[in-house]
Order: structure tokens, then sequence, then C-alpha cells
């Protein structure tokens, strides 16, 4: 719980909500001198201190500041401004916001534009400098955060919530025409997903709840995209751009902490799995990441990020959309594949140098991770398939000499008592599958993986052993015999027995076929 200054609690306590009104009504905030900071983002946590920035906008010394309102409206969206410009931070500002505004746009589909700003008595009473201020509010605030839906039939409908020291507003605009009853409907029905995202974007710790955004109705909607922009207590802004539709779906997400990218290609709807083997697949990678995180000492709120956004553009696949004539349906070859769509995805940590006795050593975090799948031939008969997977991880830490990670490293050599840790991964897999006038010809997955750390050990500031540690592994499978086997029996009946062992046989080159990062497993 934050606990308030003195000044910030009097200030609070001054300011109480009040019903919306004109521009040229003067709201009286209660002598406030300053607008208590709300600037946050991404989970930080609010500092409640008057604003060191504040905008006054033409505000003389020992001029009060009001209340200025866009129009006079007594809607519900406007009452939820109200309430929410007395918060702290702009998680709570936002709070409610963008469901109320989509609900709100849903019922008539014309445009919409609301804000509230403290501003001096007199340039609340001028029309034109207000309106200057509401236009840079609604397009320049220091935190923004928008939807942009573009309907089958091309109108475009975007949503928009800013906020800032001393401003709060929203807006809708819809571009290329009237909504039909239809599109209102399917736009409606983002309001809790676009909410979704907001709050989890000012959640502590930050999360991309993005997955909602995912389940538009693809018959009448034709891509989403959401974009923020937002500044943590320390000035820096925080990025996000994700993009959702038919055929791709992108993410990234960029702050002071590192990067996170994802794309999804959608194209290939053939080498799509059914649902239990794509939660199967997903699962894996999930565990992988984990495992990536340990070995690189990763940060956890940013592989939280990266795990978050994985998870969304790889579920909730479009169902029914232009797919393709399969070459891939058949229900037991198809297993030689992940069931996920091709993607890449990075995560790049921001590299510190936490040692000011050896600022050459960086901690930093790097990596990368795709998956590309070629399906040729021109029918079930003749048709070949080769889905590749790759990883990479770079990166190096402090560790101290008892294992605990990030020892606290200053220019007393008596603090330098650690290990430095770098490590390099690379790790594949390849599967294969062809037939030839309906014949299998190959059914195989070949894998590799290897893993290279090197060790420094210091104490009292000397280099007092190092070690090198290469590992090494790679295997192949042949599954053609299991898969005709599969194949033959898939046709005539079998006792319980039989079919137990050949789905325990087929999930297990299942998973085979998941990439593996570690050289041990495959020896195993």
């Amino acid at each position: 719980m934050t606990t308030l200054s003195p000044i910030s609690s009097a200030i609070a306590r001054a300011i109480r909500p009040i019903e919306p009104a004109p521009v040229s009504v003067v709201q009286n905030a209660a002598g406030a001198v300053a607008r208590p900071s709300s600037v946050v983002s991404l989970g930080n946590v609010v500092s409640d201190t008057l604003s060191d920035t504040y905008s006054r906008r033409g505000q003389l010394p020992g001029q009060e500041l009001v209340r200025a309102w866009e129009n006079t409206s007594q809607d519900a969206l406007s009452k939820t401004i109200n309430t929410n410009f007395n918060a702290l931070s702009t998680a709570s500002r936002f709070s409610g916001l963008g469901a109320s505004l989509i609900e709100q746009f849903a019922k008539g589909g014309t445009d919409i534009s609301q804000s509230v700003l403290y501003a001096s008595a007199d340039r609340a009473q001028n029309a034109g400098e207000m309106r200057v201020d509401q236009s840079l509010l609604h397009s320049k605030a220091d935190n923004q955060v928008s939807l942009s839906i573009k309907t089958a039939s091309g109108k475009t409908v975007t949503f928009s919530l800013s906020s800032q020291n001393d401003g709060l507003g929203v807006k809708a605009t819809v571009e290329g025409g009237s909504l039909s009853d239809d599109e209102l409907k399917a736009v409606g029905q983002l309001g809790s997903a676009f909410q979704a995202a907001i709050d989890g974007l000012g959640a502590t710790p930050p999360k991309l709840d993005l997955g909602k955004l995912t389940t538009f109705d693809s018959k009448v909607l034709a891509s989403v995209d959401l974009n923020a922009k937002l500044k943590t207590l320390e000035g820096q802004n925080q990025t996000l751009a994700f993009h959702a539709d038919t055929q791709s779906r992108t993410t990234r997400m960029s702050g002071p902490s590192g990067e996170v990218s994802l794309a999804v290609d959608l194209k290939n709807a053939a080498i799509l799995g059914n649902a239990q083997q794509q939660a199967k697949a997903l699962s894996s990678y999930l565990a992988q990441f984990d495992r990536v995180q340990e070995r690189g000492n990763a940060k956890a709120e940013l592989m939280t990020l990266f795990k978050d956004a994985f998870s969304a553009l790889n579920s909730n696949y479009p169902q029914g959309v232009g797919l393709p004539e399969a070459l891939t349906r058949n229900p037991t070859d198809q297993g030689i594949l992940t069931g996920l769509a091709d993607f890449k995805a990075s995560i790049k940590q921001v590299s510190e140098s936490s040692n000011p006795m050896r600022p050459s050593e960086v901690d930093s975090f790097a990596y990368n991770v795709s998956q590309k799948t070629r399906v040729s031939g021109s029918s079930q008969l003749d048709r070949s398939v080769t889905q590749d997977q790759q990883s990479s991880l770079s990166a190096s830490y402090h560790k101290g000499l008892d294992g605990s990670k990030n020892p606290g490293l200053t220019r007393d050599e008596n603090s330098q008592n650690y290990l430095y840790v770098q490590v390099e991964d690379k790790a594949s897999t390849s599967a294969n599958l062809s037939y030839k006038d309906g014949q299998l010809i190959n059914a195989s997955v070949s894998q590799e993986a290897s893993q290279v750390t090197r060790t420094q050990k210091y104490v009292l500031g000397k280099l007092v052993d190092e070690t090198f540690v290469p590992k090494q592994a790679s295997v192949s499978h042949d599954y053609v015999v299991l898969l005709e086997y599969a194949a033959t029996e898939s046709k005539k009946s079998k006792d319980a027995l039989e079919e137990a062992t050949l789905k325990d046989a087929l999930a297990k080159m299942h998973e085979s076929v998941m990439l593996q990062q570690d050289p041990n497993a495959l020896t195993r």
C-alpha cells in the first residue's frame, strides 16, 4: 500500500468528484496548487509526490486550478472519466475506461470525444486555447493506448485513451462509412478484450493479456491493432504494438528492461494440429522458456511478458477462413509436426555492467526461437513436408560463490567474490515427411543441441579458476514403419491394448518432434 505525503493527502482530500461541465464552466479544485503525479505504467509503483513537470497551461502564480470539460455530456462514460480523474496511477485512471468507451460507441456507432483538463480559470474560459489543449491531450499525452479495428468491408474504428498529469481523455472515430448492426455487435464484443489488455499493462507485475483480442469474428472483422505508449516513473517510454488478422499475428514490446518480439504466420493452415496437439506443443515450449530463463539468468518479469505473448499469439487460431486444400491432414502422419503455426520469437534484455571493478563483464540475455515449415506437392498422393525448429541463447551474468544470483559488487575488493558465467546454446529439430504415389517414403526427425558454459571464479577480485564446459548431442528417428502401421490399423478394428499401445507410440513420436535444447535430454 502506498503512503501519501502530508501535502499529497491534503490535496487528495480536497479534490472531490464533480459532475462534468462545459469548458466555459469553472470548477474549483479546492485550492490545489498542483496536480499529484499520475505517471505510471506497466506495473510500476505509484509515487505520490507533487509533479515537478506539471503543465500549468498558462497558470500565473497564485491562480487556482479548475476543471475544464470538452463537452457537457452527462453519460456513463463521462462519469467514469470524472471518477477516474482523481486516481494517482495511470492504471487506475484507465480502469474500466476502455470497455466503457467501446460500450457507448456500440450503442450508436458515432464518433466520441471527451476529456477533462486542469487549467487556470482564465485559460478555461478561452475556447480557442482549450481546443488546442484538448487536441494535444488526445494526440500527444504521456500515456496513450489505442485499439484500431478494421472491418471486412473496409471501415476502420479507432478507440483511444490518453492520460497525463493534468488531463484524461477518450476518443472513438470511424472512417469509411457507418457500421452495420453486425459490425457494431462484433466491435462491441471486443470491449472486455480491450479492457483486459489495458489492465494487464497496468498490473504489478505487468502482463500481456492479449489472448481475447485474437477471438474476434473474422467473418465481420478483418484485423485488430493495439498500440500503447506509457511512461515509467523515471520518464522512460514503454511501447507495445500488437496486430492480428486471419493471416498473421505480431507483437513487439520495448521498454527500459528490454525487448520482446513475436510473429506468427497463419497462412499455412494445413500444418495446424488439433487442439490437444497444439496444447501439448505450447506447454512444451513454455516449459522450455522456463529452463532458458534459469540457464541464462533472465529477468523474470521480461520472460513472463515473452511467455504471455507467445501463448496469446499461438492460441485461438482462426477456423474455417480460407483454408487451403489439406496436404497434411492425415491424422497419423500429422503427428510428426508440432501442430503450431510457424513463428519467429525473440527476447533481448538490456545489458548492464553490474561490476564497477570490471565494467567489461556485462550482464546480458538474448534468446531467439523459430519454426518454419515448407509444404510442397500437388495432392495427398504426392507431397512432402519439412518443418525446422531452431533456437539460440547467448547470456552472461554474475553469481555469488554461494550460488546466489546478482551479488552486490562494489569497488571494495572484499565484495569481489563471485562467479562470472557465460553461456552459448544452440538447438535444432528437423522433421521430414514425404509421399510418392501414395506411398510413405520418408518420415524422420533429427535433433541437435549444444551448450557451452564458461565460468570464471574471482576471490577478493583475483581470478582463481576458469572452466570451459562444452556439451553436444544429436539423435535421429525413423518413423516410417510406425506411421505405416498406424495408417493400416486405423482402417480396421483392434482391441483396447493394441489401440493404447499405438496411441502411446504416436504420443512419444510427437514428443521427439519438439525442440530440445538440453544435450543430456537427447541422449537419455
